[in-house]
């Protein structure tokens, strides 16, 4: 008995988790710089970041870089990484904005110096991170990408840091 009701716990998880992701359709979203969300709801907003968005460094060509990459991709999905829940005024939703090829603008931000590729990490829970002072509670955040598919994600994102470094792109440029 215990088993049947850990396979339904099981399926229930993951039709819950694949719902939340293809749900998401970009063409009802709008984007303005790192910030988006779905036309006419304002209680949830979706940012390309997922630490530090709101002190970190940033190139001075970001917004138009976030333009040029959205104009030039067909069939972009959203894919929600995790949300910070506001029982008050909404969620925080990091998400990647990825193309057919599977190809994200994250990681592109990262390659041309954007962003320093921390700002990329998803935030942690408290019992992932107990002794970090911007750890979660777990209640107040919700994880929707598997622990596979976000490491490989941070390798491409520490390439992409190290590329930029390397060239002295954005950030990294040192006038």
């Amino acid at each position: 008995m215990k088993k049947y009701f850990l396979y339904l716990f099981l399926l229930f998880c993951l039709i819950e988790c694949r719902s939340q992701n293809t749900n998401l359709k970009f063409e009802n979203f709008e984007f303005e710089s790192i910030f988006g969300g779905q036309k006419g709801d304002k209680s949830n907003v979706y940012c390309l970041l997922g630490k530090g968005f709101f002190r970190t460094p940033s190139s001075e060509n970001t917004d138009e870089l976030i333009n040029s990459w959205i104009l030039n991709h067909k069939n972009i999905k959203i894919i929600l990484v995790s949300s910070l829940i506001d029982d008050n005024n909404g969620n925080i939703n990091y998400c990647w904005l990825e193309d057919e090829y599977g190809n994200t603008i994250n990681e592109f931000l990262i390659k041309n110096g954007c962003f320093p590729g921390g700002t990329m990490m998803r935030p942690k829970t408290l019992k992932e991170e107990p002794n970090d002072y911007m750890s979660i509670d777990e209640s107040k955040i919700k994880v929707y990408i598997d622990s596979k598919k976000y490491e490989e994600f941070i390798q491409k994102i520490k390439k992409a840091e190290q590329f930029a470094s390397d060239n002295k792109l954005g950030i990294w440029n040192e006038d």
